[in-house]
């Protein structure tokens, strides 16, 4: 009896640690329109983040990395279109999965930066044809939003400053024009508004404004705001 109750008290704190661990893990979003500054802010949140004790994983945007690799997304062949979709939201998720497991591994308390999630994919296509992708994949729209703790939707600058507007800094980009780029944002913002912790970011004159709106929102979420906030502002 002496034996098994040590091994229960070893298993019994083992899955004490595992939990502890996973509660320190939080998964967020950074999704917006084009042209709205994710990837300045990606890396202005892994630095500051990772400042103040966090592991930071900032993960790739899934559909740039499929359309540059050569990924048809407006293909007429709806065999081919599904198997697109199906394919890159497979490949977000077990890629979130994957450093999930890495973050766990760290023992630090982690955060864990999605360029786009699962959701976003929905912004891209007719309703039809998303409620297709779901029946196909077997998810719901509930189950994909609950993977992440927080969304923060950053605005297009073509809505709060459209001078700034620009394609040079992604070449994977479709929208060409002010109002493509708004009705591209505007759908993003309908495919997360359900989300329970949905943060929506404006643009600002001075893009520093935008960012640490969003370091502010991260720490929040985080529990830790009264804590940075002065190293923020």
């Amino acid at each position: 009896m002496g034996n098994r109750s040590a091994a229960c008290v070893r298993n019994l704190c083992t899955f004490a640690a595992h939990f502890k661990i996973a509660f320190m893990i939080t998964k967020i979003v950074l999704t917006g329109g084009p042209c709205a500054g994710k990837t300045t802010t990606n890396e202005r949140i892994e630095e500051f983040f990772s400042k103040v004790g966090y592991a930071v994983f900032t993960l790739p945007e899934a559909a740039t990395l499929f359309i540059k690799a050569g990924a048809e997304f407006l293909t007429q062949d709806r065999n081919l279109y599904f198997e697109i979709h199906k394919n890159m939201m497979r490949f977000l998720m077990e890629m979130e999965e994957d450093f999930y497991r890495i973050a766990e591994a760290t023992g630090k308390p982690a955060l864990i930066i999605n360029d786009r999630g699962a959701m976003d994919i929905s912004a891209y296509m007719d309703p039809e044809d998303w409620q297709e992708l779901l029946r196909q994949t077997g998810h719901t729209e509930e189950e994909l939003m609950a993977r992440y703790k927080a969304v923060f939707h950053l605005c297009t600058s073509a809505k709060g400053a459209p001078h700034s507007y620009t394609l040079s800094n992604n070449s994977a980009r479709m929208e060409e024009t002010l109002a493509e780029a708004i009705a591209v944002d505007d759908n993003l913002i309908k495919a997360w508004e359900k989300h329970p912790n949905l943060h929506l970011i404006k643009s600002e004159e001075y893009v520093k404004d935008k960012i640490d709106n969003v370091l502010l929102g991260i720490a929040h979420e985080l529990g830790i705001q009264d804590s940075v906030r002065d190293m923020i502002l």
